[in-house]
């Protein structure tokens, strides 16, 4: 296992196998001096990991490198199916699982739906399920299981591996404690609308490194990034979008409380309010094409989902000013000139047309498996790429 030690001459040559792992893993082929010059590593250092990685399976020899002169040095690759990691997303309504190799290729899938209220004892004993499948599945034996990622809705303490899945119960559940005391592993635990921010646009940062990421299906989330870092907040309560208020006194949120953002534009909230002036239940996809179709009842539920999300949206511009701001859900994708609508409505808001006047993006729902985010950062956190 690729363990850091604590103290000493041991953690440097620990951090130094690391480090060396880590840019065999990020090529597709290295030879052992490019690896000297990459890391600023003397020679017999590098051959020391190397030899050790070699013995331990984890890397292999192969071909060669074309040089204008002397002997073609031995290139290093990773063997991908030396370790694996397994990503699991915990929505609202189902536990969606991978597992993949150390090359990031697909092994098995799965997914769980979740039927009614599920507690933390139920939670914890389906992700195991959900390892335990993957590894029958794929013929894996524990002891190469590099990592678990786990990302959940809710909010999560990082530091603690800890959720609290439901703000109805505040029940807090120790993930990364149960796990760990069964797999002998890193466990990375995350919220899952910012592992999704993280596994997709951390990487992009040339794009822009002030960055907002609204997430909206059947809740609402989202995340912040500032000079290229994500914003946790104090209690990690940054992006909690759900709960800004769009109309005082409105209608009841999930958390108890009226008039908040996820009351108005979440899926379920919609499709209810639909049912509610028409008598009809219908998914959000169908309602929108209604009201593109001049549906008086679906054309005023989708108005004031604008309405209530612009009000949101002119509140995080103002709060934090975002070079780009990144959106997500099926209502950005079923509706015909949603952004331009949208947009329009924040300026009107707005005291100053320029605080809208940034790169908007919709995040296409097919591009997002968050279980796969999961899994790719487990990974880079058990090789300390992310410091």
């Amino acid at each position: 296992m690729l363990r850091i030690e604590n103290t000493g001459k041991s953690q440097m040559k620990s951090r130094n196998r690391v480090r060396v792992f880590r840019e065999i893993l990020n090529h597709e082929g290295i030879s052992r001096k490019q690896l000297e010059k990459r890391l600023g590593l003397s020679a017999p250092s590098v051959t020391r990991v190397v030899e050790e990685l070699l013995r331990e399976g984890l890397i292999c020899e192969e071909g060669t490198e074309q040089t204008h002169m002397g002997r073609r040095p031995v290139m290093l690759c990773v063997k991908k199916n030396a370790y694996y990691s397994v990503g699991m997303n915990l929505s609202r309504s189902r536990l969606y699982y991978c597992i993949r190799n150390l090359g990031g290729e697909p092994v098995h899938s799965g997914e769980i739906r979740l039927l009614g209220k599920t507690k933390g004892d139920q939670l914890l004993s389906l992700m195991e399920h959900a390892v335990q499948d993957c590894l029958e599945t794929a013929g894996i034996e524990k002891k190469h299981l590099l990592a678990i990622g786990i990302a959940s809705r809710g909010t999560v303490n990082e530091g603690k591996g800890s959720v609290i899945y439901s703000p109805d119960s505040g029940e807090e559940i120790h993930v990364k404690e149960y796990m760990g005391m069964r797999y002998d592993c890193e466990i990375l635990v995350e919220n899952n609308v910012i592992a999704d921010l993280k596994g997709q646009y951390l990487d992009l940062s040339g794009t822009n490194r002030n960055l907002v990421y609204l997430y909206i299906s059947d809740g609402v989330g989202g995340s912040i990034i500032c000079n290229g870092q994500v914003i946790d907040g104090e209690n990690s309560m940054a992006g909690k979008f759900a709960h800004i208020l769009v109309e005082s006194g409105g209608r009841r949120c999930a958390c108890g409380k009226r008039g908040h953002l996820e009351s108005y534009v979440s899926k379920p909230a919609m499709e209810e309010a639909y049912f509610e002036a028409s008598g009809k239940r219908l998914e959000l996809p169908e309602i929108c094409r209604l009201a593109g179709e001049g549906e008086k009842a679906a054309a005023a539920v989708l108005k004031d989902a604008i309405d209530k999300l612009a009000i949101g949206i002119n509140q995080i511009l103002l709060v934090v000013n975002p070079g780009t701001l990144v959106l997500y859900g099926d209502l950005f994708e079923s509706v015909d000139g949603i952004l331009e609508r949208l947009k329009q409505k924040t300026k009107e808001l707005a005291f100053t047309e320029e605080i809208a006047d940034n790169c908007w993006m919709v995040r296409e729902t097919k591009n997002v498996r968050i279980e796969d985010s999961i899994a790719r950062l487990s990974v880079e956190r058990a090789l300390e790429i992310i410091v």
